[in-house]
């Protein structure tokens, strides 16, 4: 059941590289750099939306609300952390980089890269601003593989706990078990979305941004296995409400800082702001949706009767 509620981030993978496909995926066209940009936004809406509305409210019925916040902003530390890690490699690349680019043209020449760009001419893009830059830069590339690679990071952490949901639910009653996996399947498509999206725009390649974003789905059957077969002891509501707000303060960082500002850069900030809101109606309708269908879904259900449905 882990396994089926996982793939949902591989099916918003698929729809990613659909729309993709359909508006030429060539981010030099202002159009298709406008999509992007109206696509991080709603991804980043989504992430909010299921942060505020979704997993912190959970945790507060399950832990109180400063146990809930202390995880949350210990979240958003250890967003901080991470990034100033990566924020740290991207420097020690972009030095070696230039050492490079200047060993190869200290002799007057210039150097390989230079002389395509000036054969060739660099693809320029005139973005919401209006300013105009190489759409295909290597430091852009890396800027949209960040982003990808920190929003797979978080959900996976996030996916985490479902899947132990799902086992615990299924465990309890095989029907609820079954209603709370197509419920995560549903809000996974979202999510696969928020990691496909940067990845495939960086990379132009749909078996990778797929791939990841399969990967990153299987995060729940990988907790089923980790906690449920060999932590089953240990686990508890509360420890599951803990992990939930933690991975809710790195959500909402990665829709403020990487998400909402991407969705700036290239849709421009009255379209991005929409395109937020939109987002968050979105998850919010979807949620109904599987409040109406399913009888609602849980993220700790009933671990020693603490458990409850939204």
């Amino acid at each position: 059941m882990a396994l089926l509620a996982s793939t949902g981030t591989f099916i918003g993978g698929v729809v990613v590289v659909l729309l993709a496909r359909i508006s030429g995926a060539d981010l030099s066209a202002p159009s298709t750099a406008r999509l992007m940009g109206i696509l991080e936004a709603l991804s980043a809406g989504v992430m909010m939306y299921i942060t505020c509305f979704d997993l912190i409210p959970e945790a507060i019925e399950n832990i109180g609300s400063r146990e809930t916040m202390a995880w949350f902003f210990g979240g958003v530390v250890a967003f901080g952390v991470l990034e100033e890690c990566i924020s740290f490699f991207d420097q020690d690349h972009d030095h070696d980089h230039d050492q490079h680019c200047a060993s190869t043209s200290e002799n007057g020449k210039p150097s390989k890269g230079e002389a395509v760009s000036k054969a060739k001419g660099v693809s320029k893009q005139t973005r919401a601003d209006g300013s105009s830059s190489s759409t295909t830069s290597d430091k852009e590339k890396r800027e949209l593989m960040r982003t990808s690679f920190i929003t797979f990071l978080a959900l996976s952490l996030h996916n985490l706990p479902e899947g132990l949901g799902v086992y615990l639910s299924a465990l309890t009653d095989l029907r609820l078990g079954s209603q709370l996996a197509m419920a995560i399947l549903l809000h996974n498509i979202p999510e696969g979305m928020a990691v496909a999206i940067p990845l495939y725009a960086a990379t132009g390649k749909a078996w990778s941004a797929l791939w990841w974003t399969l990967l990153n789905g299987l995060a729940e059957p990988i907790g089923v296995v980790v906690g449920g077969v060999l932590l089953h002891s240990y686990l508890s509501a509360e420890l599951l409400s803990r992990c939930l707000a933690g991975v809710g303060g790195i959500m909402a960082c990665i829709s403020i800082h990487e998400l909402q500002p991407t969705a700036i850069k290239y849709a421009g900030k009255g379209i991005a702001t929409v395109s937020f809101f939109a987002g968050m109606f979105v998850c919010f309708a979807a949620l109904e949706a599987v409040n109406e269908w399913f009888g609602g879904h849980d993220h700790t259900p009933q671990i020693g009767g603490n458990g409850h449905s939204h």
